[in-house]
């Protein structure tokens, strides 16, 4: 789930849902179906992760189905690189929240990496911990994928 908050850009905006759309450079073009479920509404104009949070907690489908969620904020759609803000939905009452958010409970990613962090987490394939630790390890806090 993607939620737009910004909506100074319009043009910021379409080319970052285009970059949203693109396979990831390790990934054949066979094998990458985007499956994006985009939120462009204003009435989300500047929510804070922490209000979309609340949505998703009280949305009793959402809650149980979404590990993470994307937020397209002025940072996003002003930038080159148009990286997300990767923000986990975990719970802080479950005993796991310290570990799962030990490097944050956000961080950027480019847009083609996205597919890679929800289908990785959904399945428990890989922890929202690993891919936000790449992130703060990398010299700039973006995730960019795993070095080939």
């Amino acid at each position: 789930m993607v939620v737009r908050t910004d909506f100074s850009d319009d043009e910021g905006w379409l080319a970052t849902v285009e970059a949203l759309d693109q396979a990831p450079e390790d990934w054949e073009e066979d094998d990458f179906e985007a499956d994006n479920v985009v939120i462009d509404d204003p009435s989300w104009a500047d929510a804070t992760p922490d209000e979309i949070l609340e949505v998703v907690r009280r949305d009793q489908h959402l809650s149980g189905h979404l590990s993470v969620f994307l937020v397209a904020d002025k940072q996003t759609v002003s930038g080159e690189e148009h990286h997300l803000l990767v923000v986990t939905s975990h719970d802080p009452q479950d005993e796991m929240y310290d570990e799962v958010t030990e490097f944050g409970r956000e961080f950027r990613c480019l847009p083609s990496e996205t597919h890679a962090i929800s289908v990785n987490v959904g399945i428990a394939n890989m922890g929202f911990e690993e891919f936000a630790e790449a992130a703060a390890a990398s010299l700039d806090g973006v995730f960019r994928g795993w070095p080939q």
